[in-house]
């Protein structure tokens, strides 16, 4: 196995770990565990880059693991389509148009980065740009929800984990496949995991308010 395997596979697990998560808080707490903004512009983007990848690379462990991605994404974009009606305030034609809608949207910007900049530097830079956008979207939840609904520091630390093994393998290492080291991608990776690690202390902080207040009625 070489070291570019190992680090994707790293970051591959971490999302399946923190999309299993997701998906386990979103039927319990009926509710969503990733905004659905970012979370139709992953879901394009392992769809797209699943095919285009298995086109160019063949069995790559790359291929496997945005496969799995998008088996996890299905299931939580249907706790999004079936809850998330409750948290925003529009009638339920508007809500799965416009759903669906962005959806096929976001489809088209896959579609145009690809033809943009290639599947290699569409794959890694758009999945950055949306990464980069989750976390702050995952502060934004945090905030504009009263408690811990749909959230969990097991969607919040493996994210970071996975974010943070690409960040070095493509920002630092250099992979032969992306073509050797890119900077930018240790930027943005940078900011990325700084977000992510605020947003483990916010839901931390939070956990730990509920469970103090949760022990003092008993």
């Amino acid at each position: 196995m070489t070291v570019s395997s190992i680090f994707i596979s790293l970051c591959g697990l971490g999302w399946i770990i923190a999309y299993i998560e997701a998906l386990r808080v979103g039927f319990r707490d009926k509710s969503y565990g990733i905004p659905f903004l970012t979370l139709a512009l992953n879901f394009s983007w392992e769809v797209y880059y699943t095919y285009q990848g298995y086109l160019v690379f063949g069995s790559h462990v790359s291929t496997y693991v945005n496969c799995f991605w998008v088996l996890l994404d299905v299931g939580i974009l249907y706790t999004y389509f079936k809850y998330g009606i409750n948290e925003v305030k529009v009638g339920k034609v508007a809500f799965y148009s416009q759903g669906i809608a962005f959806l096929i949207v976001c489809f088209v910007i896959q579609h145009v980065a690809f033809q943009q900049l290639g599947i290699v530097n569409g794959a890694l830079y758009v999945g950055y740009l949306i990464n980069f956008l989750m976390s702050f979207l995952f502060v934004r939840m945090y905030f504009r929800r009263p408690d811990l609904k749909g959230q969990s520091l097991l969607i919040a630390i493996p994210k970071c984990i996975g974010t943070f093994s690409t960040t070095i393998l493509f920002g630092i290492i250099g992979s032969k496949t992306a073509g050797g080291v890119h900077e930018p991608i240790l930027y943005i990776g940078l900011i990325i995991v700084v977000t992510d690690l605020f947003y483990i202390y916010l839901v931390t902080k939070k956990w730990r308010e509920l469970r103090s207040m949760s022990k003092k009625k008993f």
